[in-house]
């Protein structure tokens, strides 16, 4: 399997879709916001959108040969905030058919607590299924941290499982909080410092 990580281009979209869908699949966060019989159609519904209208453009995303795997990220001074929403809130609920209660309860929180210094945000990342365990994940963590590395930037994540969060505290993640609404999962909030010349 070929590791070698690109920029995402909005031609890449179906792929990017279909490698987050499966890895947020079995998510302890996505298990608890959205039932089994519709799960798959949700999170598709969910990376389609933003993937395409917010963090696509941005041109911080990465993608791996074959779609096996893909990221989310935004770069230093980007972020989806109240402007963005204010223009694709209506449009993001009608595509989740309005099942937003529980992740629109945890997206708050999360917004709540993100940092305001500037920094790299990563979303999501994942791979396809049929990839997993294969280093995908490391590859995608590793090209991304080391931009943010080389140009002396701090990133930021929400790790949704105890397996990714270990993920990321291999690539020097630290958790900074737990996030948790009503009989939710917890959601660590983890921060990254550049790593020294």
């Amino acid at each position: 399997m070929d590791t070698t990580v690109r920029a995402a281009a909005p031609t890449d979209l179906d792929d990017v879709v279909a490698a987050l869908t499966d890895a947020f699949f079995d998510d302890p966060l996505m298990r608890w916001s959205f039932a089994e019989p519709v799960r798959r159609r949700r999170l598709d519904a969910m990376w389609r959108y933003l993937a395409e209208q917010g963090y696509l453009p941005a041109g911080a995303c990465t993608v791996l040969p074959g779609g096996d795997g893909a990221t989310l990220w935004l770069p230093p001074g980007r972020h989806l905030g109240g402007d963005f929403w204010e223009e694709h809130g209506a449009a993001f609920y009608a595509a989740m058919e309005s099942d937003l209660d529980r992740l629109g309860a945890m997206g708050a929180l999360m917004g709540e607590r993100h940092p305001h210094e500037p920094h790299w945000y990563l979303l999501a990342i994942g791979a396809r299924t049929s990839a997993q365990g294969r280093g995908v994940g490391s590859a995608l963590l590793a090209h991304t941290l080391a931009v943010a590395d080389e140009r002396g930037e701090p990133a930021y994540l929400e790790a949704t499982s105890p397996r990714s969060r270990v993920l990321y505290e291999r690539f020097g993640f630290t958790c900074t909080g737990e996030l948790q609404v009503l009989d939710s999962p917890t959601v660590w909030a983890m921060w990254r410092e550049p790593a020294p010349r």
